[in-house]
């Protein structure tokens, strides 16, 4: 029987510092696998023990009979992890606003997305039924004139942005955010935090941990300064499991849980997902060098890309985007990194790039210094700088 080809690379192995895509042996720099446990061995056989014990998954809703020890686990270690009462585990990330807005719903009176936002945050706005304004990437000045220009007196604003913008990997400028609504009587900023969970903070609690926000007032009911703070994000990026979490107290989890009926509506989460997870978060908080291991890395791969003469801002996050010269000029280099056995994306389209799109970094805690010598050669020997 004939195999038919792919039209997509197929990946062969876990992700990592090193894989295998369509059958070749490769440097992997791409993806967010940042601290490198989607394939740690013990991650991998606490998968297949929950599967084994527990079946494929609960086949029903949590508040039927879903809770299984797994999914519970994976919730207590995010709650640990994050220094908070309480977490929801759930089945997608990519759901994670929707859930969270749910439970705003009846607090806030018009939405205003940063127009390179991911996808999922301004579909998980249309589901509000409010007003929906979008205002220039990374630009508090545009969205204080924004708000002055079209929100009625009285009206409670909500400001979604990536925490970490997941091509470009620049930060939301949360503390200017933060003095633009302060004027806002009932205002909230809520982040997703996909690309800054587990990689950015001193514990690793993300971008609002970073700027030194995060406390009980993040996902609670208190504010900071007069705005309040939501967040949520994923287990599937840094954290090397699967599925959306959000951390906060229990009163703040209880009525997002109500009113998404994600709690009472979707199945949990597959059994392998929260056995894989649970261990995951177990391992990263064993081994925080991973973190420190991981930051140099990203100090590394920027510093040697702007030796080079390229565009590379210092920054914390493990994945950013370089744009060098036009949309042919990447492929080239995409193809001729190929070649010499690197995997290092050209995105063409995604949410926040220009018209000729980016070449997409991505390192991982696990990238040896040498991988990252080897990676900054290849590309000086490739050239084609502007």
């Amino acid at each position: 029987m004939n195999k038919l080809a792919s039209p997509v690379p197929v990946m062969l192995g876990a992700p990592g510092p090193v894989t295998v895509i369509d059958g070749k042996r490769y440097l992997y720099f791409a993806g967010t696998g940042y601290l490198g446990l989607a394939g740690h061995p013990e991650v991998i056989k606490a998968a297949c023990a929950a599967v084994r014990q527990y079946g494929v998954h609960s086949a029903t809703s949590r508040t039927g009979f879903g809770n299984n020890p797994v999914t519970l686990a994976v919730e207590r270690r995010a709650a640990e992890f994050f220094g908070t009462e309480d977490a929801f585990y759930f089945s997608s990330g990519y759901a994670a606003n929707h859930i969270v807005l749910q439970g705003l719903a009846g607090q806030v009176d018009a939405v205003f997305v940063d127009d390179a936002a991911h996808y999922c945050l301004g579909e998980a706005a249309r589901l509000l039924g409010k007003p929906v304004r979008s205002f220039k990437h990374r630009k508090p000045a545009d969205l204080a004139r924004r708000l002055r220009k079209e929100l009625p007196p009285k009206q409670r604003p909500l400001v979604l942005t990536d925490g970490v913008f997941s091509v470009s990997g620049a930060l939301a400028p949360v503390p200017d955010y933060l003095r633009v609504l302060r004027p806002w009587e009932g205002a909230v900023l809520h982040l997703d935090d996909a690309h800054g969970f587990a990689v950015l903070g001193e514990q690793g609690r993300g971008t609002l941990e970073h700027f030194g926000l995060w406390g009980p007032n993040v996902n609670g009911n208190a504010a900071n300064e007069g705005v309040r703070l939501t967040v949520c994000g994923t287990t599937a990026k840094a954290i090397g499991g699967f599925g959306g979490i959000i951390p906060g107290s229990r009163e703040f989890l209880q009525r997002v849980r109500k009113a998404s009926h994600y709690f009472d509506g979707a199945s949990a989460p597959s059994s392998a997902d929260a056995g894989a997870t649970a261990k995951a978060i177990e391992i990263m908080q064993r081994h925080p060098e991973l973190r420190r291991q991981l930051q140099a890395n990203v100090a590394q791969l920027r510093s040697g890309l702007r030796a080079l003469g390229l565009g590379v801002a210092d920054g914390p996050a493990a994945n950013f985007s370089v744009e060098i010269g036009d949309a042919a000029n990447m492929r080239r280099i995409h193809e001729a990194l190929k070649a010499a056995g690197f995997i290092v994306p050209y995105v063409s389209v995604y949410s926040g790039l220009g018209p000729h799109g980016a070449l997409r970094f991505a390192v991982c805690a696990l990238h040896t210094p040498e991988m990252i010598a080897s990676l900054l050669a290849a590309l000086r020997k490739i050239g084609g700088f502007p």
